[in-house]
Formats: C-alpha cells, structure tokens, sequence
C-alpha cells in the first residue's frame, strides 16, 4: 500500500531557462511525480526533466485544448531514487511561464512500479484526463489539470486536493488518491464554467508479497543424481 509522502516543491512560478533548484529526497520516498503547467499555447521547450544524473519519464504527453489553448499540462515521475539531495533541471529553452509542482508517495514494500497513465484536453466543464487501471491494491494515482478559467474554483474533485490555484486569466489544479482495490478509476474535478483545458493522469503500484509454504521440499541433483531435499523456511 502506498501513502502520500510530501509536497517536496509547491507550484514554483518560473521563466527560467533552465528553471534548477536543489531538491532533496528523503529515504523511503518511491514516487516523484513532477506536475508542470506551462502558461500560453505553446507547449515548454527542451529535454526531459531531471534530478542530478537521473532524467525523469514523461508520463501520457503534454495535454492542451486543440483550439485557443490558454496552458498545457505534463506529468513526469521518477522512481525509486536513491535518497540525497541534487539538482532538480526543469529545460525550458522557450522561457515560458512554468507552474512547477513535485510530490511523493512512499510504498510500504519499499519499491514502485509505474502503472498506467492517461490524458484528456478538451473546451467544456468538468475536466478530466481520464480514467486508469489500477493493478494492484494501493496504487498512488496523481494528476494535473492545466486550466484557461479566469476564475478557476471547482467545487469537487474525486481525490484529495494538492492545490487548486487561480492565477488570475488561468488556473489549475493538482490532486492525488490511493486506491485500496484494483480497477479502473478516474480523477476529476467539478467545474461548471466551460473554457479550455489540459489533463494528465498517472498510477504507480507496489509489487505484493509472494507467500512460501513452510517446510517445502526441494529437490537438488548433483552431477545428475538426486541426492538431497532442502527445507525452504
């Protein structure tokens, strides 16, 4: 089962080209999940994100409204680090305007996996990106919605809120949830004004342990003989 671990960086506002800071991450924090909203049209410029030697995995594509969008959405996360402190290097070699946004989550097991992702982009109320499959019980599910609502409120959402931030002609929004059974789920967030939009979607599982019978036999052979049964405790 995982649990939600930190918001490690809250909604930077950044032009910078590249926008570093120094991020560190704590032992036992399996997921980082890097939630980028790039104000405009045009979609952030440059290379993977990455956190020292390690580059983040893009998860989905960048989601935005096919027509007049305000801001884009991305979804990146990077998997079972090794506890420290490094770079964190977001490229944006267009110096657009950057909302950037890491959480974690941390797996009992000490070890995740990704899941699945999905992404949705749209002109209407109510965004979504979608709907994932959950493999495994206590899946870590994380979203982001870009969002060009001048007054951006949603009145609910399906997970536990991260931040819902009007930044005057344009907002957004972040949530996560952890799914005590498998199956297919889906984040999204109540919104009655119709304006354009971009969402992402990503789910993480933990492998489950695998039960031995005490006192199995195993049968060893040297040099083609049968010689010996062990006991596995």
């Amino acid at each position: 089962m995982h649990t939600f671990g930190r918001v490690a960086l809250s909604r930077t506002t950044t032009t910078g080209n590249p926008y570093t800071v120094s991020l560190t991450l704590n032992s036992g924090e399996t997921v980082v999940a890097l939630l980028i909203k790039t104000v405009g049209g045009t979609n952030r410029a440059g290379a993977a994100p990455s956190w020292g030697a390690s580059s983040f995995t893009q998860a989905n594509s960048t989601q935005k409204a096919a027509a007049s969008p305000e801001a884009s959405a991305e979804l990146w996360y990077l998997l079972n680090p090794v506890p420290g402190t490094n770079t964190l290097t977001v490229p944006n070699t267009g110096a657009a305007s950057l909302r950037v946004t890491v959480v974690t989550a941390i797996a009992a097991r000490g070890v995740s996996y990704f899941d699945a992702a999905n992404g949705g982009n749209g002109t209407s109320t109510n965004p979504t990106p979608g709907a994932v499959t959950c493999s495994e019980p206590g899946d870590f599910v994380v979203a982001i919605n870009a969002n060009g609502a001048t007054t951006w409120n949603p009145s609910a959402q399906a997970g536990t809120i991260i931040a819902n931030t009007d930044d005057g002609a344009h907002g957004g929004g972040e949530q996560y949830a952890i799914r005590a059974n498998p199956g297919a789920f889906t984040l999204n967030w109540t919104f009655g004004t119709s304006d354009d939009w971009g969402a992402v979607v990503a789910a993480f599982y933990e492998p489950q342990a695998v039960a031995f019978q005490n006192y199995m036999g195993v049968d060893c052979v040297s040099d083609g003989v049968m010689s010996v049964t062990e006991k596995i405790r």
